[in-house]
Protein backbone atom coordinates (compact mmCIF):
# COMPACT_ATOMS: atom_id res chain seq x y z
CA UNK A 1 0.00 0.00 0.00
CA UNK A 2 2.63 2.48 0.58
CA UNK A 3 4.06 2.58 -3.14
CA UNK A 4 1.11 3.23 -4.62
CA UNK A 5 0.51 6.20 -2.31
CA UNK A 6 4.47 7.33 -3.44
CA UNK A 7 2.99 6.80 -7.35
CA UNK A 8 -0.28 8.98 -7.00
CA UNK A 9 1.95 11.73 -4.98
CA UNK A 10 4.74 12.07 -8.18
CA UNK A 11 1.31 13.02 -10.33
CA UNK A 12 -0.05 15.40 -8.16
CA UNK A 13 0.44 18.36 -10.50
CA UNK A 14 1.03 17.06 -13.40
CA UNK A 15 -2.41 18.46 -15.01
CA UNK A 16 -1.84 21.82 -13.91
CA UNK A 17 1.43 21.83 -15.60
CA UNK A 18 0.17 20.37 -18.92
CA UNK A 19 -2.52 22.98 -18.79
CA UNK A 20 -0.49 26.32 -18.06
CA UNK A 21 2.05 24.74 -20.70
CA UNK A 22 -1.15 24.60 -23.34
CA UNK A 23 -2.44 27.38 -22.39
CA UNK A 24 1.16 29.51 -22.81
CA UNK A 25 1.54 28.22 -26.35
CA UNK A 26 -2.24 29.20 -27.59
CA UNK A 27 -1.58 32.51 -25.93
CA UNK A 28 1.84 32.99 -28.11
CA UNK A 29 0.45 31.81 -31.02
CA UNK A 30 -2.50 34.21 -30.58
CA UNK A 31 -0.12 37.22 -29.98
CA UNK A 32 1.82 36.54 -32.62
CA UNK A 33 -1.21 36.30 -35.25
CA UNK A 34 -2.15 39.71 -33.44
CA UNK A 35 1.43 41.59 -34.49
CA UNK A 36 0.96 39.90 -38.28
CA UNK A 37 -2.39 41.26 -38.69
CA UNK A 38 -1.23 44.71 -37.13
CA UNK A 39 1.76 44.49 -39.33
CA UNK A 40 -0.33 43.18 -42.61
CA UNK A 41 -2.66 46.66 -41.71
CA UNK A 42 0.03 49.27 -41.66
CA UNK A 43 1.86 48.19 -44.96
CA UNK A 44 -1.87 48.05 -47.02
CA UNK A 45 -2.57 51.46 -45.36
CA UNK A 46 0.97 52.73 -46.10
CA UNK A 47 0.57 51.15 -49.86
CA UNK A 48 -2.47 53.23 -50.13
CA UNK A 49 -0.92 56.49 -49.41
CA UNK A 50 1.78 55.83 -51.22
CA UNK A 51 -0.82 54.50 -54.38
CA UNK A 52 -2.54 58.38 -53.88
CA UNK A 53 0.70 60.27 -53.44
CA UNK A 54 1.85 59.09 -57.12
CA UNK A 55 -1.42 59.67 -58.59
CA UNK A 56 -1.24 63.09 -57.34
CA UNK A 57 1.68 63.12 -58.56
CA UNK A 58 0.69 61.99 -61.91
CA UNK A 59 -2.15 63.98 -62.45
CA UNK A 60 -0.17 67.39 -61.56
CA UNK A 61 2.00 66.41 -64.15
CA UNK A 62 -1.02 66.49 -66.60
CA UNK A 63 -2.09 69.82 -65.67
CA UNK A 64 1.67 71.10 -66.01
CA UNK A 65 1.62 69.81 -69.23
CA UNK A 66 -0.89 71.50 -69.91
CA UNK A 67 -0.40 74.65 -69.14
CA UNK A 68 2.79 74.64 -70.46
CA UNK A 69 0.85 73.62 -73.67
CA UNK A 70 -1.75 76.21 -73.35
CA UNK A 71 0.20 79.31 -72.56
CA UNK A 72 3.58 78.51 -73.62
CA UNK A 73 3.79 82.06 -75.30
CA UNK A 74 3.42 83.58 -72.18
CA UNK A 75 5.93 81.32 -70.43
CA UNK A 76 8.52 82.11 -72.89
CA UNK A 77 8.36 85.93 -72.48
CA UNK A 78 8.03 86.26 -68.65
CA UNK A 79 4.34 86.81 -68.19
CA UNK A 80 1.99 85.85 -65.62
CA UNK A 81 -0.18 82.65 -65.58
CA UNK A 82 -3.17 81.94 -63.38
CA UNK A 83 -3.54 78.57 -63.54
CA UNK A 84 -6.32 76.54 -62.70
CA UNK A 85 -6.95 72.24 -62.26
CA UNK A 86 -8.80 69.80 -60.38
CA UNK A 87 -11.92 72.05 -60.75
CA UNK A 88 -10.09 74.97 -58.49
CA UNK A 89 -7.17 77.57 -59.16
CA UNK A 90 -3.55 77.57 -57.97
CA UNK A 91 -3.80 78.11 -54.03
CA UNK A 92 -0.33 78.82 -54.34
CA UNK A 93 1.61 80.22 -57.67
CA UNK A 94 4.98 81.94 -57.61
CA UNK A 95 7.32 82.89 -61.45
CA UNK A 96 10.90 83.43 -60.66
CA UNK A 97 13.06 84.55 -63.66
CA UNK A 98 16.38 82.73 -63.57
CA UNK A 99 18.23 84.67 -66.77
CA UNK A 100 17.03 87.10 -69.41
CA UNK A 101 19.35 88.28 -71.65
CA UNK A 102 20.31 87.89 -75.11
CA UNK A 103 20.28 84.73 -74.61
CA UNK A 104 17.07 84.09 -74.23
CA UNK A 105 14.94 83.18 -70.84
CA UNK A 106 14.91 81.10 -68.14
CA UNK A 107 11.61 81.23 -65.79
CA UNK A 108 10.26 78.80 -63.10
CA UNK A 109 7.12 78.57 -62.49
CA UNK A 110 5.81 76.95 -59.46
CA UNK A 111 2.20 76.09 -58.25
CA UNK A 112 0.63 73.99 -56.34
CA UNK A 113 -3.28 72.40 -55.70
CA UNK A 114 -5.16 70.61 -53.04
CA UNK A 115 -7.70 68.93 -54.35
CA UNK A 116 -10.46 65.88 -54.16
CA UNK A 117 -12.61 64.40 -51.84
CA UNK A 118 -9.55 62.93 -50.17
CA UNK A 119 -7.23 66.37 -50.50
CA UNK A 120 -4.34 65.45 -52.06
CA UNK A 121 -1.94 67.85 -52.97
CA UNK A 122 -0.24 68.75 -56.05
CA UNK A 123 2.69 70.84 -56.61
CA UNK A 124 3.93 71.42 -59.62
CA UNK A 125 7.29 73.20 -60.98
CA UNK A 126 7.29 74.72 -64.89
CA UNK A 127 11.20 75.35 -66.18
CA UNK A 128 11.08 76.91 -69.38
CA UNK A 129 13.82 77.97 -71.12
CA UNK A 130 13.24 79.57 -74.44
CA UNK A 131 16.87 80.11 -76.37
CA UNK A 132 17.05 82.90 -78.80
CA UNK A 133 17.52 82.16 -82.44
CA UNK A 134 20.57 84.63 -82.56
CA UNK A 135 22.46 83.58 -79.22
CA UNK A 136 24.80 81.18 -77.75
CA UNK A 137 22.40 79.33 -76.48
CA UNK A 138 21.27 78.76 -72.62
CA UNK A 139 23.02 76.35 -69.78
CA UNK A 140 21.12 75.34 -66.38
CA UNK A 141 22.31 73.21 -63.71
CA UNK A 142 18.89 72.39 -63.10
CA UNK A 143 19.46 70.72 -59.88
CA UNK A 144 19.48 74.44 -58.02
CA UNK A 145 15.79 74.84 -59.18
CA UNK A 146 14.24 71.23 -59.11
CA UNK A 147 14.89 68.99 -56.18
CA UNK A 148 15.29 65.69 -57.01
CA UNK A 149 16.55 66.07 -60.77
CA UNK A 150 18.63 62.99 -61.33
CA UNK A 151 21.74 64.96 -62.25
CA UNK A 152 23.81 67.42 -61.98
CA UNK A 153 25.12 67.82 -65.70
CA UNK A 154 23.78 71.38 -66.91
CA UNK A 155 20.68 71.47 -69.02
CA UNK A 156 21.48 72.95 -72.59
CA UNK A 157 18.25 74.74 -74.69
CA UNK A 158 20.43 75.31 -78.35
CA UNK A 159 19.78 78.59 -80.01
CA UNK A 160 15.83 78.96 -81.09
CA UNK A 161 14.69 75.67 -79.41
CA UNK A 162 12.59 76.07 -76.44
CA UNK A 163 13.18 73.68 -73.80
CA UNK A 164 11.09 72.51 -70.49
CA UNK A 165 11.49 70.47 -67.70
CA UNK A 166 8.31 69.84 -65.42
CA UNK A 167 8.54 68.34 -61.69
CA UNK A 168 5.40 67.17 -59.86
CA UNK A 169 5.42 66.30 -56.34
CA UNK A 170 1.74 64.39 -55.10
CA UNK A 171 1.25 64.28 -51.88
CA UNK A 172 -1.50 61.90 -49.69
CA UNK A 173 -2.58 64.46 -47.79
CA UNK A 174 -3.59 68.67 -48.42
CA UNK A 175 -0.92 70.82 -48.96
CA UNK A 176 -1.80 72.60 -45.56
CA UNK A 177 -0.36 69.68 -43.88
CA UNK A 178 2.44 67.92 -46.58
CA UNK A 179 4.96 68.46 -43.55
CA UNK A 180 3.20 66.08 -40.77
CA UNK A 181 3.49 63.24 -39.29
CA UNK A 182 2.82 60.31 -42.06
CA UNK A 183 2.98 62.69 -45.09
CA UNK A 184 4.15 60.62 -48.33
CA UNK A 185 5.68 61.86 -51.02
CA UNK A 186 6.06 60.82 -54.63
CA UNK A 187 7.63 62.76 -57.96
CA UNK A 188 7.22 62.37 -61.49
CA UNK A 189 9.86 63.98 -63.63
CA UNK A 190 9.31 65.30 -67.17
CA UNK A 191 11.84 66.50 -69.79
CA UNK A 192 11.02 67.78 -73.21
Amino acid sequence: MGSKNTIQKNTNGFALLMTLIVVSVLISIGLVIVDLTLKQVRLSTNTKDSESAFHAANAGLECARYWRRVASSTMETGGDINPACFSGTAATSTKTSIVSDANGNILLYTYGFTWGTNQRCSIMSTLVMAASPTGAGLSLDVTQYIPGYPTSVPKVCNPGERCTVLASHGFNRSCATINGYGAIEREVLLQY
